[in-house]
């Protein structure tokens, strides 16, 4: 087939999207969250339920640019392999995206939340110590996607060893 190909051409069009919505929605759930964090416990509930609904979406698209990058390795006729060090490093890139997500993203998200419920509606979260605690590894996690998501754009930009 070939990276000349139609169905290439239509692969790496579904592949972009997809990172468009799995990295966009990780990417805007910062700034929800963080607004969130200062925000009342009824205001924040409504937004932290708001970003975990959106990671849900993420997380599928996340999930899909694995199965899409290896469809557009397979159907590249050799041009792209997956030994490369820039694809082994993508990969690597992605499992670190979905640990840190599911390890330190959403369990903090979640945990703050569950402060929010806790208080009384007219409280500020950030006045939480526990929530402050959380907020303080949510914000570390959400920064380490952020710099991960430029080391992907890097590598498949660049491909360095290709």
């Amino acid at each position: 087939m070939g990276t000349g190909s139609v169905l290439y051409r239509v692969m790496l069009l579904a592949f972009i999207v997809t990172a468009i919505v799995g990295f966009g929605g990780l990417l805007t759930n910062g700034v929800t969250n963080a607004r969130a964090f200062h925000s009342r416990a009824v205001q924040a509930r409504t937004l932290l339920q708001g970003s975990q609904a959106m990671a849900r979406i993420a997380s599928f698209a996340i999930y899909g640019l694995l199965a899409l990058g290896i469809v557009l390795i397979a159907i590249s006729d050799s041009t792209y392999r997956f030994g490369a060090p820039w694809v082994l490093a993508a990969l690597v890139v992605w499992l670190a995206v979905v640990g840190i997500s599911f390890g330190m993203v959403r369990p903090s998200v979640a945990g703050i939340l569950g402060r929010a419920d806790a208080l009384e509606p007219e409280a500020i979260v950030d006045g939480d110590p526990e929530a402050g605690s959380l907020a303080t590894r949510l914000a570390f996690g959400e920064g380490l996607i952020q710099v991960l998501l430029i080391a992907a754009l890097y590598l498949m930009i660049w491909q360095p060893g290709n």
